[in-house]
């Protein structure tokens, strides 16, 4: 996905007072009829290289949110790199739920205490889960995208916390057009085509925020931003979300950087290719602990700098 899009951005609440299933018209609702009791879990387009466990956890995953959600449960969703393709060594895995209604707070306590559970399994796929929970009154509510927050499990984490990370039109793009339904309906039959404008601004207005956000940073201390990870992910963010603007679809980082280098000023190739070479052995979480090279980081602002100017003329 591209993680950039909530870097930086300040959490708005969206004020409502109803509970959002009851908000989902008669026609919507009967979207939600598809799901049967026990059915399987649908695990078998999982990839099991680089990660062998990897089935076995979204298994225990799934059955614990089952258990959790119960008869609240509309379905659980793979995003990310595991939908949108060359998932690998570093990649998280990401997951979307959708429920009928918002979570009470005792179900986010159990909920945690399950996602504790996976996470002293000790495996890579256990401990870098990151998903959020989303109801799916919410999920069909365009005025809400951005700004209302979701329950979110970042990568790592065992505790639930409320981030509009996973609540952007990106997302929903993954979700319908690639999601891996794991179990429940397909993702296509639980909302309508994502309106492919109303994603290419809020890419622009994020590549707008974002170079304002690196270009304050650079200079001072250890920051994400002034990290080697965050150098690196920097440029590849703004490679993905060009490519996005281009095709009005989100394709995987290693496409978007293979995109990029071919479509982009040659001058950038360097670069682009120095920034998919540091992503490899991020997660061992050494990386972001790095103070990147100011030269790198100067030109990588100046590139980012670029790829807005570029990004204002599609």
């Amino acid at each position: 996905e591209l993680r950039i899009l909530i870097v930086g951005q300040k959490t708005m609440a969206y004020e409502s007072n109803d509970k959002e299933y009851e908000k989902a018209s008669p026609h919507q609702t009967d979207r939600l009829s598809h799901r049967t009791p026990q059915e399987p879990y649908r695990v078998e387009n999982v990839p099991s290289v680089p990660y062998p466990e990897l089935p076995s956890v979204l298994c225990e995953l799934v059955a614990g949110i089952e258990t959790e959600l119960a008869a609240n449960l509309v379905g659980v969703y793979l995003v990310g790199s595991l939908a949108t393709g060359d998932f690998d060594l570093d990649s998280d895995v990401d997951f979307l739920v959708v429920t009928k209604e918002e979570l009470t707070d005792e179900v986010v306590r159990s909920l945690q205490a399950m996602h504790a559970r996976i996470h002293g399994l000790g495996c890579y796929p256990a401990q870098h889960l990151e998903g959020s929970y989303i109801s799916y009154g919410l999920l069909n509510q365009s005025e809400a995208v951005g700004l209302q927050p979701l329950w979110y499990l970042d990568n790592g984490s065992t505790t639930l916390e409320r981030s509009v990370h996973d609540n952007q039109w990106h997302v929903r793009w993954v979700l319908r057009e690639r999601g891996i339904a794991l179990l429940g309906p397909e993702a296509k039959s639980l909302l309508d085509p994502i309106p492919v404008e109303s994603m290419r601004a809020e890419i622009a207005a994020t590549m707008r925020r974002a170079a304002d956000d690196f270009a304050a940073e650079i200079d001072g201390p250890l920051t994400f931003w002034t990290s080697r990870f965050g150098q690196s992910f920097a440029v590849q963010s703004y490679c993905r979300m060009l490519h996005t603007l281009q095709t009005g679809a989100v394709q995987s980082k290693l496409a978007d950087m293979k995109w990029a280098r071919q479509a982009l000023d040659p001058a950038w190739a360097g670069l682009i290719q120095r920034a998919w070479e540091e992503r490899e052995g991020v997660r061992h979480c050494v990386k972001i602990l790095q103070h990147a090279d100011p030269r790198v980081l100067r030109e990588t602002l100046e590139f980012i700098q670029y790829a807005v100017r570029v990004s204002e003329r599609k």
